[in-house]
C-alpha cells in the first residue's frame, strides 16, 4: 500500500502550528519521492527479478524516447491545449509524490514529471476510475475550497457542466504517444507533509486540472491519481486568468534528490519547492524551451581523461534541442557521434579490466559483460559529463552500467540519433537544484538524508 498523508489529531495540530505563509522569504516544502520499484511503491513486487526490472527500465526508456521525439516534432493541433512528452501508463512511471488536496484533505499519489507543467488529479465521475485499486480519488463536491474556473473570454474551450451548473473552463492534455487527460481547470487547497514528518504546509488556491477522463494505449496505472508537473510552463497564456503552474507558483526554484535506484529500501528520496530549496554544488546555465529544461554539454571524461569528442559534435547536440534533464527517463540517451567515442573508450577500459563481453546484448543496449556491477565493475572509472561553465556530473559504475540479469550487466547509455537526455540513473546520488530566477541548474553529490531538516 502506498504511503499516504493522514489527518490524525497530531497532524492537525502540526498543520495549525506550522503552516507556512507563501509570503515568507524562507518558504520551502520538502516531500517524499517514491521510486516505482521501491518497497514504498504501490507497484512494489517482491518477486520481480533483476531481469524483470531491467526489461521494464529498457522498455520505459524506449517509450519515453519516442514521446520526446514526437513532442519535439509536434505540430500541435488546435483542439489540444498542451502537448507534453510525459507518459503515465502502468509500466512507465518512475517517481511518485504524495500530497493531499481539498478541505477536508484527500491523499493523492501523482507521477513526478519534469516533462509536464500542469498538476492534475482524477475527479469522479471519471473514466477510467477503479474503486478496487486503493486509490483515493478527489470528489470535488465534497471540498469546501474547490473552485472551478468559469467559462470566460480567457478560456479557449468550455464544458457544458451539469444541467444545474454554469459552464467551466476546460483543459485537455495530449501526451505524445496517445495518452490524454481532460477535465476542467480549478483552484484548490494543497497540503504537503514533509518527508521527515516535521511540518504540514498548505497551499491555498493552487491551479490544477480536475480530470474526468484519461486514456492511454498500454493501460493506465490504477494506483496513481494523476501527474504533478514540474515544468516552468511555456507561458501564462497556457492557463486561464494568467494562472501559473505549481512550480512557479511556489517560488523561483525546486530541487530533487534521489539515492541509489537499485536500493529498494532507501527512504530519503525527496522533492523540494520554494525560494529556499538547497541550490548547492556547481551550476551550469539552464535553458527553457516550451517550459522544459535543457543544458549544454562541453565534454565527457572517463577516469578524469577527457574523451576526444570534437567541439562541433557538441554544437550539433546544442542544435538538436541541447541536452534535456528529464525525471521521466532512467537511462542516459547520448547523441550518436559522442556515443561512438564513449563506447570505444569503455570497450578499451573493459578489456584492461578483464571484463568478459557478452554477445547479443538486449536492444538498444550495445555493450554487456558477465558478472555484476558491484564486483566486476567495481574498479571501473567514473564518467564525467562536463557542462558549460566547467561543472561536472560524475557518474559512478552504478550509473554507467545496468544489471540486466543476475550474472550480466550492460552499458546504461543508449545511442540516440536525435535528442540527448540525462536520465535518472546518471542523477542518482545527487541533489539537483533548478534556479528559475538565475536560470541555472546545480549538482551536489550527497546522501539525500543530509538534506532532511
Amino acid at each position: 500500500m502506498a504511503p499516504t498523508t493522514t489527518t490524525s489529531p497530531l497532524i492537525i495540530t502540526l498543520f495549525i502550528l506550522f503552516s507556512i505563509s507563501l509570503n515568507s522569504h524562507c518558504f520551502k516544502i520538502t516531500t517524499q519521492v517514491i521510486h516505482r520499484d521501491s518497497y514504498f511503491s504501490p507497484l512494489y513486487n517482491a518477486t520481480a527479478t533483476t531481469a524483470d526490472r531491467a526489461a521494464r527500465i529498457i522498455e520505459a526508456t524506449l517509450a519515453r524516447y519516442s514521446q520526446l521525439i514526437s513532442s519535439y516534432n509536434d505540430d500541435r493541433p488546435l483542439a489540444v491545449d498542451i502537448v507534453a512528452p510525459g507518459i503515465w501508463g502502468i509500466k512507465f512511471n518512475i517517481f511518485y509524490v504524495n500530497f493531499s488536496i481539498g478541505d477536508p484533505p484527500v491523499p493523492q499519489l501523482a507521477v513526478m514529471d519534469t516533462g509536464s507543467d500542469l498538476l492534475w488529479v482524477k475527479c469522479p465521475p471519471c473514466s477510467p476510475c477503479s474503486t478496487s485499486s486503493g486509490a483515493t480519488y478527489f470528489y470535488s463536491f465534497n471540498s469546501k475550497t474547490y473552485s472551478p474556473f468559469p467559462c470566460t473570454d480567457d478560456c479557449e474551450k468550455c464544458t457544458g457542466g451539469w444541467p444545474w451548473s454554469p459552464k467551466h473552463c476546460k483543459y485537455k492534455i495530449d501526451y505524445a504517444g496517445g495518452h490524454s487527460s481532460e477535465g476542467v481547470y480549478a483552484t484548490e487547497q494543497l497540503t504537503f507533509q514533509t518527508s521527515n514528518n516535521g511540518f504540514v504546509t498548505t497551499i491555498p488556491k493552487a491551479l490544477f486540472g480536475c480530470s474526468s477522463k484519461q486514456s492511454g494505449p498500454e493501460g493506465l496505472d490504477p494506483h496513481v491519481n494523476g501527474v504533478l508537473g514540474l515544468m516552468a510552463g511555456a507561458g501564462a497564456d497556457d492557463f486561464p486568468d494568467g494562472q501559473f503552474p505549481l512550480v512557479t507558483r511556489l517560488g523561483t526554484s525546486f530541487s530533487y534528490c534521489v539515492g541509489s535506484l537499485s536500493d529498494r529500501y532507501y527512504p530519503h528520496n525527496h522533492l523540494s519547492f520554494g525560494d529556499s530549496v538547497d541550490l548547492i554544488g556547481g551550476s551550469t546555465p539552464l535553458y527553457l524551451e516550451d517550459g522544459r529544461y535543457f543544458v549544454h554539454l562541453s565534454g565527457i571524461s572517463l577516469g578524469g581523461k577527457m574523451l576526444d569528442i570534437k567541439k562541433e559534435v557538441f554544437a550539433k547536440m546544442a542544435l538538436r534541442k541541447k541536452i534535456e534533464m528529464d525525471s521521466g527517463t532512467e537511462l542516459f540517451l547520448l547523441y550518436t557521434e559522442a556515443f561512438e567515442v564513449l563506447k570505444a573508450e569503455i570497450e578499451r577500459l573493459a578489456f584492461w579490466e578483464l571484463m568478459t563481453p557478452v554477445l547479443s546484448p538486449p536492444s538498444p543496449l550495445e555493450l554487456c559483460y558477465k558478472g555484476t556491477v558491484e564486483k566486476e565493475a567495481r574498479r571501473f572509472p567514473a564518467m564525467g559529463t562536463r557542462f558549460v561553465g566547467g561543472v561536472e556530473l560524475v557518474v559512478d559504475q552504478f550509473g554507467v552500467f545496468l544489471q540486466v540479469k543476475d550474472d550480466v550487466f550492460c552499458l546504461a547509455i543508449v545511442r540516440s540519433k536525435d535528442v540527448s537526455v540525462i536520465g535518472m540513473m546518471a542523477q542518482q546520488g545527487y541533489n539537483v537544484g533548478y534556479d528559475l530566477k538565475a536560470m541555472t541548474v546545480s549538482f551536489q553529490k550527497m546522501d539525500c538524508q543530509l538534506l532532511e531538516r
